[in-house]
């Protein structure tokens, strides 16, 4: 703005100067005027925002600018003076109520007839509101930047491998680790799909398929694959999707991390071996210590010694469970091989629940066991392994519930499935235990059963050999009132 020269300024402002500060005064929060090398304030008109001066200050410095920018208001006042030019800034104030505020200030100067500063007319406006709102932005956005360079710290040191789909299959984002895995640039993997990043065929149409599920119902997905690494050879892997959920409530991108099992599978398998090892050589010796006992319980018996015959009694069972722990040792090692065989024929369900009541009736002298009656009901499935289910979970019935209590078995059929349930009133089972039962060696940490032996392999091997059938396992409980333990199978028409 140019300066304004008046033509006399001692008998009054020119009409157009008097328009300019009416102009002003109209639109600005606060007028003031100053003196030519602004050490006097002369007047200041200050509204709702600053305090009027009344008369004119010389520490006025003090009394309206904050200390923080004093000094940059005293060096933009003497640009203006040098220059005689338009003075312009932003800056702090203190406010008539004694707050921090911002002000946006411009005065211009007056020059008399041989062009010399006479007086500066200034005028401010409150942009309090602006500045906190461009504060706060300017915090969010340094916040913003922090955690996305934590994030990209973490994503970029991490061994495991993190990305981002868009909806459209590409990878909009591949961290260090991924890039190494594909042998490729981010200019080279990044806005590509999976088959042109190499996946193979199947590979890439299953993860397709994954993103597709996950933008229709907002699930989390997670499985196992294996897939070559560009030096490593091929390498099994742990992996994750996840939705990025939008304002709206809509999918707009999907998060994956995976991780390297390769070494972990090698050790369970390497476990498993093991495991399969040991139990084979023990059932060698067992057997023959089996023998043994049968044979001298069987001379007892002749010879009437019925104390030693007792005593072997009591050996044979412990044998037994013996035999029925190792056995559970080599069908977890089996099935996490996968040399575990499920052998699906035809059998009448009804027939292989009355031997299993005919082997309680003849064993089980603790409990009461009730067998519903049942219906002839035919079904697809290995009936030596569906045998070992029903004798887990009659076992588990047994060992959980006290001496004389009721354990009810029941096999239904509902629609194109065969319901079967197990049912003690024992002890039961909290909440949050429920969800676990089925997982491997996981076992209840209960006080009271403390002193029941197992390993925590019954059920598992329970779930996968259902699993195994297409059928489903679940149990309901109730703590001090007992459990019930279901599993369904599939049924098929009489062959």
């Amino acid at each position: 703005m140019a300066p304004i020269n008046p033509i006399d300024h001692n008998q009054g402002l020119s009409e157009s100067e008097a328009r300019y500060r009416a102009l002003v005064t109209a639109t600005s929060d606060v007028v003031y005027r100053m003196n030519p090398d602004w050490s006097v304030m002369r007047q200041l008109e200050g509204g709702d925002f600053l305090t009027d001066t009344g008369k004119p200050i010389a520490d006025w410095m003090a009394k309206y600018i904050h200390p923080v920018d004093q000094e940059r208001v005293k060096a933009a006042i003497a640009g203006a003076i040098r220059t005689k030019s338009m003075f312009q800034l932003e800056h702090r104030v203190l406010t008539a109520d004694g707050e921090l505020g911002w002000t946006s200030s411009k005065a211009v100067p007056i020059l008399d007839d041989k062009g010399e500063i006479i007086e500066w007319f200034g005028a401010a406006n409150n942009i309090s509101d602006r500045k906190q709102m461009e504060e706060a932005l300017q915090q969010a956005k340094e916040e913003a930047e922090q955690q996305k360079r934590l994030y990209e710290a973490v994503a970029s040191n991490t061994p495991d491998l993190v990305y981002i789909f868009g909806l459209d299959y590409s990878f909009t984002y591949a961290n260090p680790a991924l890039l190494n895995m594909w042998g490729k640039t981010r200019e080279e993997a990044i806005g590509k799909r999976l088959l042109e990043n190499g996946y193979e065929p199947w590979h890439a149409e299953m993860h397709e398929r994954e993103i597709d599920h996950i933008v229709n119902t907002k699930e989390t997905v997670r499985g196992e694959v294996a897939f070559p690494h560009a030096t490593l050879g091929r390498r099994v892997y742990d992996y994750i999707l996840v939705p990025v959920i939008n304002e709206q409530g809509e999918v707009e991108s999907i998060a994956g991390t995976t991780r390297d099992i390769s070494e972990i599978k090698a050790n369970e398998q390497r476990k498993n071996d093991f495991i399969s090892m040991v139990s084979h050589e023990l059932k060698t010796p067992l057997t023959s210590v089996i023998s043994y006992v049968q044979i001298t319980q069987k001379r007892a018996a002749e010879n009437n010694d019925q104390v030693s015959a007792d005593m072997l009694t009591r050996a044979g069972k412990q044998l037994n469970k013996m035999t029925n722990m190792i056995n559970g040792f080599l069908n977890v090692s089996r099935l996490e091989s996968g040399h575990i065989q499920i052998d699906h024929k035809p059998f009448n369900l009804a027939l292989l629940v009355q031997e299993i009541k005919e082997e309680a009736m003849a064993t089980i002298y603790s409990h009461k066991v009730l067998f519903w009656p049942m219906d002839e009901i035919w079904v697809n499935a290995d009936r030596e392994k569906i045998g070992q289910v029903f004798n887990n979970l009659l076992s588990n019935a047994v060992k959980y519930s006290s001496t004389g209590s009721q354990i009810n078995i029941a096999c239904i059929a509902m629609g194109n499935d065969v319901q079967v349930s197990v049912t003690d009133e024992g002890m039961g089972i909290n909440p949050p235990d429920l969800p676990r039962l089925f997982e491997r060696y996981y076992r209840v940490k209960e006080a009271e059963i403390s002193h029941i032996a197992g390993f925590g392999i019954g059920l598992y091997l329970c779930a996968e050999i259902i699993k195994r059938h297409g059928g489903t396992i679940w149990a309901e409980s109730e703590p001090g009132k007992g459990s019930t333990f279901y599993f369904k199978l599939p049924v098929m028409e009489k062959a």
